[in-house]
């Protein structure tokens, strides 16, 4: 979307909302905590996608690992992913992709989950001891640099390489690579972890989102799950519930998406001025505000284009991480 386009009740709800503030690493690390889960160490994403893609609780106690489709591109002196997930490529190219994948795998006497046709999970019988870079820290790195140098890891090197050979002669990227067309050459481990434990009497009722981490957190937690698609069709003023909406940016026209939210935000912030609700809106870094009855009387509070607040909240939890302005003082 364009940087100076204005989304007047989004800006609304930001200008005006009390400031609110959760220590969140990532995106994934928010989900986390307003779910009222601090897992101790990376983030299990791998067990949640399983739970969230099968729609069901966890089919047996193992460790699980994400397994990525990526693409990675080589100059001299460095190989670099540059894309993740399957863009472009039909059903049938990516069938053979995974089924190529799956065979490597299989002949290291693992088993391939495809619970979502683009992205993958492994489930082991034993933890690692160390833990992969995440995938979209990953993204733009040099390999060498983002692949874990643990001693236990030169195992998981050798399956990474493997894979890429095996899919670099595959015949649908010798296609593509003749064509001129972007191959899906390798993959990317991460995410590994357990299933964690639900956060006891946590208030969440209902959760509308289509982010796999998100829906698995609402399964083991109970919570009413139900697609993101269907927030714009719900009368929030009837529920009286804990209700979260992870809208997570997806393949849609970026102004269509942002529409949506634009026309969302506006009719809870309907309801909030007539106080049948508290809003509470967090951006990927944890920094948000809170919209209550009293905040439309805060008119002084000028808005400004969202572009330009986000960029203003990105820098003060920038600031709060290098140990400057203490979490939770930040001004509205």
């Amino acid at each position: 979307m364009a940087q100076d386009a204005r989304l007047p009740a989004l800006e609304r709800a930001w200008s005006r909302g009390a400031s609110r503030r959760l220590a969140a690493r990532s995106a994934n690390h928010l989900r986390f905590a307003l779910f009222g889960i601090l897992p101790d160490g990376p983030l299990p994403v791998a067990a949640l996608t399983h739970v969230g893609d099968r729609a069901a609780r966890p089919d047996g106690d193992f460790y699980w690992l994400r397994v990525d489709p990526v693409t990675v591109w080589a100059d001299m002196a460095r190989v670099f992913m540059t894309r993740y997930g399957f863009a472009d490529l039909d059903p049938y190219e990516r069938n053979e992709i995974e089924n190529c994948v799956r065979g490597v795998l299989q002949e290291e006497g693992m088993e391939l989950r495809g619970d979502h046709p683009e992205r993958w999970c492994i489930p082991l019988g034993q933890p690692l001891r160390f833990g992969f870079t995440p995938l979209d820290e990953a993204l733009g790195m040099d390999l060498a640099d983002a692949l874990p140098d643990h001693p236990e890891a030169a195992y998981w090197r050798r399956v990474f390489s493997e894979i890429q050979v095996a899919l670099h002669n595959l015949p649908v990227n010798q296609r593509r690579r003749a064509a001129g067309k972007r191959e899906v050459n390798s993959v990317w481990f991460w995410g590994g972890g357990f299933i964690p434990d639900a956060a006891p009497h946590y208030g969440l009722d209902t959760v509308y989102s289509d982010n796999p981490v998100t829906r698995g957190l609402a399964i083991i937690n109970d919570c009413r799950l139900k697609r993101l698609d269907e927030c714009l069709k719900t009368d929030f003023g009837k529920d009286g519930q804990a209700v979260l909406i992870d809208w997570t940016p997806g393949q849609d026209d970026a102004d269509t998406e942002a529409a949506s939210v634009e026309w969302l935000v506006r009719r809870l912030l309907q309801l909030a001025d007539r106080g049948q609700l508290k809003l509470t809106l967090y951006d990927g870094s944890g920094e948000g505000r809170s919209y209550g009855g009293t905040a439309r009387l805060r008119f002084w509070r000028r808005s400004v284009p969202l572009a330009q607040a986000m960029t203003r909240a990105m820098t003060r939890a920038m600031t709060q991480a290098r140990g400057g302005t203490p979490p939770g003082k930040t001004g509205a």
